[in-house]
């Protein structure tokens, strides 16, 4: 009785169109963070929405991990939970919490949001 290495299974299994088929990829995704009424009105739409400094020039989206934006929670305020209602203002975030890989970070517990 011949033993096949798990390379030659791995690589006759994928020969098969039907497994290929059947398979599918996986992905994560990242939801948008939103503000509230009162947190994204008037000059307040223009701060970190994690640490509350003036972003100036450097606007970079804000995110939700999969906990935080799934569901009906993606309607909350990332700022203060409330719920967003009719407003759509899309939250931002600084360089001081968005420099180099934290950009990718969700904005409320801070787990990665590819």
């Amino acid at each position: 009785m011949s033993k096949v290495s798990r390379r030659k299974f791995l690589a006759g299994l994928v020969a098969v169109p039907a497994v290929m088929l059947v398979s599918r990829t996986a992905h994560a995704e990242h939801y948008p963070a939103m503000l509230c009424g009162s947190c994204g009105f008037g000059s307040k739409k223009d701060n970190c929405a994690r640490c509350g400094k003036w972003t100036g020039s450097t606007k970079i989206p804000a995110r939700l991990c999969g906990d935080h934006g799934f569901g009906s929670k993606k309607d909350n305020c990332c700022v203060c939970g409330k719920w967003i209602g009719s407003t759509k203002q899309r939250a931002f975030i600084g360089n001081c919490c968005g420099f180099g890989s934290k950009k990718d970070n969700c904005v409320v517990c801070g787990k990665w949001a590819p």
